[in-house]
């Protein structure tokens, strides 16, 4: 009862089932709005038994933090290139190797720089 008063029973709960990326990133979002990262920290502190004052809690983040299913992103995005090969349509079939690149690459200087030659038509797309 206590944990669906205070949202937390996709946090609490184990769950044998796997979630889909869009619920995942929706409790995510339900869990950041309840629980900001001063708030978190004073609990923790709390729990641990130390004074969050004297605790001097630094927080570094990632440079990019996702929840994204990559591998569910690529197998839709394949799927829908061959789908994309039937229709003839250019414009979709750049679309589509432009969103496959962006679940592909790491750097965002290769991805800007991949993109340029797909709007430039440097690189022949479609399948």
């Amino acid at each position: 009862m206590i944990n669906r008063m205070t949202h937390l029973t996709p946090v609490r709960a184990y769950r044998s089932a796997v979630a889909s990326r869009v619920a995942i990133e929706t409790e995510f979002q339900i869990l950041n709005t309840l629980l900001t990262e001063n708030q978190l920290f004073r609990i923790f502190c709390r729990w641990e038994g130390v004074d969050y004052n004297a605790a001097d809690v630094v927080v570094t983040y990632p440079q990019r933090f996702e929840l994204r299913d990559r591998r569910a992103d690529l197998d839709f995005l394949v799927r829908a290139k061959e789908v994309t090969a039937k229709i003839g349509s250019p414009t979709l079939q750049r679309e589509i190797d432009r969103q496959l690149a962006r679940v592909v690459l790491e750097r965002d200087d290769v991805l800007e720089v991949v993109e340029g030659e797909l709007l430039s038509g440097t690189v022949r797309s479609g399948g």
